[in-house]
């Protein structure tokens, strides 16, 4: 599988956009002549105490929910049941919006699921998730389904996976107490990640109360609020209106990438607020991101759960079924259906998997040609086989550093589609996307094909 691992990638996490609109919207301002007492007043300090203010409620449920499900004393039925409640209270506060869609949807897909199993094998195992979707795409106001999009998009998925579970191991659904409780779990509903059922089940009793895990839980979420920090007064401080575009469009990338950290640790946090043991609540790597190797890295990196759920549950039974380009095109189709019928990302995706698929190839063979350490993936300390590396040649070093830089260039020119513009309370427009990139005249792409024609003459 390490061969494909360029299939598996989700280029916008789950994060959800209604925290970062708010803060947005209150606290944008021009940076060009502002001072750093400035900064903090007029934007630091207000964006951390709305952002403090608005997670209260969510790190209250967290915390109560993990003492319900880890006391000694707490029978199974009770954990769900705290799970239940406290998901559908957070729902409420967050994304009212939400909760009837996914009453509806958490009904239909368990009568779903008690199905035989020849209605839930193969393509059907997304009928549930397909007709919430399409509902949402076509019945909704575009900036209710946007602000809700992440909350539908995470219950999805666990409810893929235990269809896909289910059907592999023959075992009976969960019980619906279990299935409701695991869908709205406060502890993953609203920033996710996904996580799976079973271990979502391993949170009964199963908790850890050491300094460990407080100073990690407190940890991460400073982390969270750094991030934070910078997409929304940091990066445009430094980078301002009168940088150059390419600067501009490097600048309103890293925000977007800072934005994605804040949520990815905001969610690490609330993960072990909730009970999930450490080795569970890595979600992002931010300097294997900032600082690459290449793209293939960035996508595994980017969203770590996610990457896994897609291999798991799309790309490997798609494979057994569809054969390899078969599941390669159910793993897309897939991960833009459960961002919903948006272009802006579908053409986002694709071309990273482009940008992947050409850069891991083109390494590959020029490895095996130089029989250099050059490909996309490092490999392992001391176990290179490799006759020419870092250490002992000077230009394997230069090279995975051009590769490192074109990357870069990549993702600023990707994620400058994620600005914050108006459009993202309502969701980004194909204009939208064909005016940003024109703007530096389809730079990325061209460098893309350029690579891909260099691949197919040397292969």
């Amino acid at each position: 599988m390490d061969s494909m691992v360029f299939y598996e990638d989700d280029f916008e996490s789950q994060c959800h956009d209604h925290l970062d609109q708010d803060l947005d919207a209150d606290y944008e301002y021009e940076y060009a002549e502002e001072t750093a007492v400035d900064l903090y007043d007029l934007c630091l300090k207000p964006t951390l105490q709305h952002t403090v203010e608005h997670l209260i409620p969510l790190i209250l449920a967290s915390f109560l929910f993990k003492i319900v499900a880890q006391c000694t004393y707490t029978p199974n039925k009770l954990m769900h049941g705290a799970s239940i409640i406290l998901g559908f209270a957070i729902l409420y506060n967050y994304v009212p919006e939400s909760l009837y869609l996914l009453a509806i949807f958490t009904i239909a897909s368990y009568i779903y699921l008690q199905l035989p199993k020849k209605y839930r094998s193969g393509i059907g195992v997304f009928i549930p998730s397909i007709f919430v979707i399409l509902y949402c795409e076509l019945s909704m106001e575009a900036a209710s389904w946007h602000k809700i999009r992440g909350v539908v998009m995470i219950a999805v998925m666990k409810e893929i996976s235990i269809a896909v579970d289910q059907n592999e191991s023959n075992h009976k659904p969960p019980v619906l107490w279990q299935y409701v409780g695991y869908l709205v779990s406060p502890v993953t509903s609203i920033f996710g990640p996904w996580i799976s059922f079973k271990d979502y089940s391993e949170l009964h009793r199963q908790g850890s109360w050491n300094l460990k895990w407080i100073f990690s839980t407190v940890g991460y979420f400073a982390l969270a609020l750094v991030f934070i920090s910078i997409s929304n007064c940091g990066a445009s401080w430094i980078l301002t209106e009168n940088s150059g575009k390419w600067l501009q469009a490097y600048r309103d990338a890293l925000s977007f990438r800072m934005s994605h950290y804040f949520v990815s640790y905001t969610s690490s946090s609330i993960l072990l607020l909730g009970g999930l043991p450490f080795a569970r609540t890595t979600i992002t790597k931010p300097m294997e991101i900032e600082f690459p190797r290449s793209l293939v890295q960035v996508v595994i990196s980017w969203n770590i759960p996610m990457h896994s759920w897609l291999k798991t549950y799309i790309f490997r039974p798609g494979r057994r079924q569809l054969g390899k380009f078969g599941g390669i095109l159910l793993t897309y189709l897939a991960s833009s259906l459960l961002h919903g019928l948006n272009f802006q990302l579908a053409a986002v995706l694709l071309s990273l998997g482009f940008y992947t698929y050409i850069e891991f190839e083109i390494r590959s063979v020029l490895s095996t040609v130089f029989d250099a350490c050059i490909t996309s993936k490092k490999c392992p300390d001391n176990k290179c086989s490799h006759q020419r590396i870092a250490a002992n040649c000077w230009w394997v070093t230069a090279v995975n550093l051009a590769f490192s830089a074109l990357s870069i260039f990549h993702l600023a020119y990707l994620g400058l589609m994620f600005d914050t513009s108006e459009l993202q309370e309502t969701g980004y427009s194909y204009l939208h996307t064909i005016e940003k990139w024109s703007q530096l005249g389809f730079a990325s792409h061209w460098i893309a094909f350029v690579t891909y024609c260099a691949y197919f003459l040397i292969r």
